[in-house]
């Protein structure tokens, strides 16, 4: 899948909210409120290594309707079904394929960002926003961390 595909599957699951609204979707999906609790919950309903894979560098490996359908809140599956005009199984079909491009976009360089879900409704997509987003994350730890040792030092 192609990221202008993905970008119209997400602003048209997220209707007037566009892409960050569209992930807030999946993520309700899945019983989380950011792109961290969704990754906790595949894991737990045994996609772990599929996940991992979402977040390396290396090769997405990619998952079911099937696998979407079992990690997933029925009732918020059909809810987010009925208001795409699909079947609760097409709608697995479409979030395995790009679910996989979507967890890979929001954690570049193989880490989750801490403001990933912010990064996301503030425009994520936009090529760099995601990486953006993290360096400023990954800067922040390290002044954090500098500043401990520094107290530790004293």
């Amino acid at each position: 899948m192609n990221t202008a595909d993905m970008k119209d599957m997400l602003t048209k699951m997220g209707g007037q909210r566009g892409q960050a609204g569209g992930m807030d979707a999946i993520c309700k999906l899945f019983g989380a409120s950011n792109l961290q609790g969704m990754m906790a919950t595949l894991q737990s309903k045994g996609l772990g290594r599929e996940v991992k894979s979402w977040v390396s560098n290396g090769q997405n490996t990619q998952v079911t309707g099937a696998d979407i359908k079992k990690a997933a809140d029925p009732a918020a599956l059909r809810a987010m079904a009925n208001e795409q005009g699909m079947s609760p199984d097409e709608m697995c079909g479409h979030i395995a394929k790009i679910l996989p491009h979507v967890i890979d976009e929001a954690t570049p360089d193989g880490m989750v960002p801490q403001q990933g879900a912010h990064a996301m409704k503030d425009g994520a997509m936009k090529d760099g926003a995601m990486k953006d987003g993290a360096m400023k994350g990954k800067d922040a730890m390290n002044k954090g961390r500098d500043a401990m040792k520094n107290m530790a030092k004293k």
